[in-house]
């Protein structure tokens, strides 16, 4: 009965502390960008947290790819809507998570020099 009244508080102390913080999983940190570290919410979104614990991008998204595979200061994410944008090593949205992946394979460059010169003026 002791160990089973231990158990029962470990479990309930742990999920009390994710709750508190509404994250499901937070993952090691420097694997996506310096001192950021991804987090994963109970309902299934992902986003970043640097080591203070503050939200760097708010973890609205359904996926987020690590930066570089389209241009090296930015990460890929997938909206709930299954949609695509883009954003840089701030945090910061590039391009907004409203294209189709057929899209951003077939004409990334265009996308982002559209924007790229949306966001400098």
């Amino acid at each position: 009965m002791k160990r089973f009244t231990l158990l029962f508080f470990f479990l309930l102390i742990g999920s009390v502390a994710f709750a508190q913080n509404g994250y499901q999983k937070k993952y090691a940190y420097n694997q996506y960008n310096k001192d950021w570290a991804l987090v994963k919410t109970v309902s299934g979104t992902y986003g970043f947290i640097d080591r203070d614990g503050k939200v760097v991008v708010p973890a609205i998204y359904a996926k987020i790819e690590k930066f570089g595979k389209y241009n090296e200061n930015l990460a890929m994410v997938k909206s709930i809507s299954d949609t695509y944008g883009f954003i840089d090593r701030n945090g910061k949205v590039v391009i907004p998570a409203t294209y189709k992946l057929k899209d951003i394979e077939q004409n990334f460059q265009a996308i982002y020099k559209n924007h790229s010169q949306a966001n400098s003026k």
